[in-house]
């Protein structure tokens, strides 16, 4: 089974320090790590609006391998996509459109 890391970026409104959790699994396709790691962001909005936090940034973003001791970024070439976490639910960008869109926003 090939192996995935997960990494979960939060922080609350007003917040200067993140939080990031990092965990490695095997699944049994690409797919099935898309899946699972779009319920971790589903489940991250669901506790947001709980506790009623509101987003300056939250992530989940998908890497192929297990990487659990690497530093991880969307430059990182085993980069598989992103989930972007807002008030209105969990969008997911693949690694070529995310490093695009970060590319225009930088020019």
């Amino acid at each position: 089974m090939p192996a995935y890391t997960i990494v979960t970026t939060t922080a609350t409104q007003g917040s200067d320090a993140a939080e990031v959790n990092t965990l490695t699994d095997d699944f049994g396709d690409q797919s099935e790590a898309i899946g699972y790691s779009r319920r971790m962001a589903e489940e991250m909005i669901g506790l947001a609006h709980q506790l009623s936090l509101d987003f300056d940034y939250s992530n989940v973003g998908l890497y192929d391998g297990d990487l659990l001791d690497e530093d991880l970024d969307p430059a990182h070439a085993a980069f598989v996509g992103i989930w972007i976490l807002d008030d209105e639910g969990a969008a997911f960008i693949l690694a070529d459109d995310f490093r695009e869109s970060m590319a225009e926003t930088e020019a």
